[in-house]
């Protein structure tokens, strides 16, 4: 990697576990401890600094007052970060409060008085917040990325809602959000297999010292290709007569990339398109009610009927309670 890649994965590195020895970062990032001193004034010329601690507990790490410098921010980018500031509040995000603390630096650094910023009291972003602790998460996120960086295996206690509680070693490739949930992809060395693992189901973990090679063959957009959601499985060519209102609503989005969309007179639409996730694909099926009739494959049509007969025995007991 490039002298200015590695002084970034220092960077992270720094930050996500706050303290480190020379001789660990030099580990970390495969390079001798003389090298790393190089990337510490690298980064210290662009205007962030890191302290040295000298004696058995001593390390390097980087100080609190790290300001960024002659941005040349416009109106317009401050009004989209305290935008973004806005959402990520309102979502519950485990990025919310380092957001907010940028948007306060860099107010301070570009001289902006209150006034001159956009009052966005009258905007809300509406979302499914996830129920977690956000200092616990955010934590488990930093030290995950940053293995992923460095390239060191993870084990960890996960709560699969398939198979319940397990030990297992992960060596952890990507990290990607879906539906405000954060997941961790990796090869668990358990399952053999590359697998998504929601981080806030990691009930406990350790960042072991022990390295794993990377993976060229694994490309998270290949591993991701038509998946509707996250789920992965058997890929389908899905063909839907979705009626008005509800045509409208779906011809707004694209749900996959492949997707191929034609307009009907009676302004239905036929939704076409290859998806991989047979759970997902049912509940987004399902949710649009009688507005949907489901024209191919034979295999969905059947799944559909199934849960439709299964929801309907629920509602046909005698004794609701």
């Amino acid at each position: 990697m490039s002298q200015v890649g590695n002084a970034i994965k220092m960077y992270i590195l720094l930050q996500a576990r706050g303290k480190m020895k020379l001789s660990e970062i030099a580990k970390a990032l495969e390079v001798d401890e003389r090298q790393v001193r190089r990337y510490r004034d690298c980064l210290e010329q662009a205007g962030i600094y890191i302290e040295a601690d000298r004696g058995k507990y001593g390390g390097y790490k980087l100080q609190n007052d790290n300001l960024m410098l002659g941005l040349n921010i416009s109106k317009q980018e401050q009004y989209s970060l305290q935008l973004v500031e806005k959402y990520l509040t309102d979502s519950n995000h485990i990025a919310a409060k380092d957001i907010s603390s940028l948007l306060a630096k860099i107010n301070l650094i570009s001289c902006k008085k209150e006034k001159e910023q956009i009052d966005f009291c009258n905007y809300m972003s509406k979302e499914t917040i996830s129920n977690i602790n956000l200092d616990v998460e955010r934590k488990k996120f930093l030290d995950i990325h940053a293995a992923v960086l460095s390239r060191n295996k993870i084990k960890m206690d996960y709560n699969s809602l398939n198979s319940g509680k397990y030990k297992r070693i992960v060596r952890p490739y990507h990290t990607l959000q879906y539906k405000q949930d954060l997941y961790v992809v990796g090869f668990c060395e358990l399952k053999k297999e590359i697998r998504d693992f929601k981080i806030s189901r990691i009930e406990d973990y350790e960042i072991l010292d022990e390295k794993f090679p990377k993976d060229e063959s694994f490309d998270p957009e290949k591993f991701m290709e038509n998946c509707f959601g996250i789920y992965k499985g058997k890929e389908y060519n899905i063909k839907l007569k979705i009626m008005y209102p509800m045509s409208h609503i779906i011809k707004e989005k694209i749900w996959v990339k492949n997707q191929v969309i034609t307009e009907c007179e009676d302004n239905s639409i036929i939704f076409k398109a290859k998806m991989r996730g047979l759970e997902e694909i049912k509940t987004w099926i399902l949710g649009m009610g009688s507005n949907v009739i489901v024209l191919e494959p034979s295999e969905i049509i059947e799944e559909v009927k199934n849960e439709i007969k299964e929801m309907k025995k629920l509602y046909m007991c005698n004794d609701m309670s």
